[in-house]
């Protein structure tokens, strides 16, 4: 095999099958023209080595077979560029936001915290590789598409809010959060997120946070069917394992269910009704799962939780005694935690059965 054609084969192997003839020929034909111009410039046939030169010339084999080829040749090119940025910077903050409760969640427990943050770290920087490479992936993906989703050029300014979540000053956010209570209500309001914007973010956390509850996603290196949770001397571990195993799929399936509804939500913004009706159904789901736990669960039994009344005794102890102490019982914490947690549906529940009955939602009025 000559030079010549040991480097058409190896331009040929990077082509596809469609057209790589033509390729090749086409190819074949520009490097004898250099060659025969040289020659009879020289007037003698060339060395291997001034073959060799020639070639360098026309590039080296990937070079010239990228030129040839189809698609872009680069993974992710500038038009959607930043979008995988913004979507790996919002990523990147539900990470480290459910990276530093899982080290509280640990240190609470009785882990060394220097251990505990150790994991985090682990945890954290092996998550926000796979959060990269799974967005690289996505986009390379998108950028051969012949047609760009509709979401790069389809979009509305009323929805733009969301994209305020990756600013990571404290200003940033409670601009994105309308919670600048300083600014004059005509600013507050004009920086609210919409009711799309907290869509998609509600759609995104609650991806992560079931992702980490199924598994997909280890905070603190040790997934949560396998944590040792000691507080103040007491061992709840057992009870917090059978917790978990009884409630997995329940969990799984309520997470699913939250993400498809947000969805649907974002791309609804206008069905109140519908919206209304699972904001109750999902409520009264956190509800049971709420009631459950305080009442019934193997953890509630390890609590020493027998009833409603109890738990909230309980909790008034609890807080009697630490503002009056100063000591704070952290599984009298736990308690109250859950019985506050019971509130958050049920007004929920209510404010969704006011937006069904009369089809109206206050987030979707404009700003005056």
């Amino acid at each position: 095999m000559t030079l010549i054609d040991r480097y058409l084969a190896a331009v040929a192997a990077q082509l596809p099958a469609a057209g790589r003839d033509d390729v090749v020929a086409e190819l074949r034909d520009d490097i004898m023209s250099r060659i025969e111009a040289r020659q009879e410039g020289l007037g003698r046939d060339l060395t291997d080595d001034e073959v060799e030169a020639i070639l360098r010339e026309v590039g080296h084999p990937l070079e010239v077979s990228a030129r040839f080829g189809s698609g872009p040749q680069h993974l992710i090119g500038p038009e959607l560029f930043p979008w995988w940025m913004f979507g790996v910077k919002v990523g990147l903050i539900v990470l480290v936001a459910i990276t530093l409760f899982s080290v509280l969640i640990k240190t609470i427990s009785g882990q060394d915290l220097s251990q505990a943050i150790g994991q985090g770290f682990a945890s954290l920087f092996s998550g926000a590789m796979t959060l990269i490479g799974v967005a690289t992936a996505a986009g390379y993906i998108i950028e051969r598409q012949g047609e760009k989703p509709s979401f790069i050029t389809n979009w509305r300014v009323r929805d733009l809010g969301f994209f305020e979540v990756a600013r990571l000053d404290a200003e940033g956010f409670n601009r994105a959060l309308g919670s600048d209570a300083g600014a004059p209500e005509s600013v507050r309001k004009t920086q609210r997120m919409s009711p799309v914007a907290r869509a998609l973010s509600s759609a995104v956390a609650a991806a992560v946070l079931t992702a980490w509850w199924a598994g997909a996603i280890l905070f603190g290196g040790v997934p949560l069917n396998e944590w040792v949770v000691v507080v103040a001397g007491v061992d709840y571990t057992h009870a917090v394992r059978e917790t978990v195993s009884l409630i997995f799929w329940p969990v799984v399936v309520y997470g699913v269910s939250r993400v498809l509804f947000d969805v649907f939500r974002a791309a609804n913004p206008r069905a109140v009704r519908l919206a209304a009706v699972g904001d109750i159904a999902l409520a009264c789901a956190r509800f049971v799962f709420t009631a459950w736990l305080l009442l019934i669960s193997p953890l509630s039994r390890a609590l020493e939780v027998g009833d409603l009344r109890q738990a909230l005794e309980r909790t008034w102890d609890t807080v009697q005694t630490g503002f009056q102490s100063g000591v704070w019982s952290l599984s009298g914490i736990v308690v109250m935690i859950m019985v506050m947690s019971l509130l958050e549906p049920a007004g929920r529940i209510l404010i969704s059965l006011v937006r069904l009955v009369t089809g109206v939602d206050r987030r979707l009025e404009p700003s005056r």
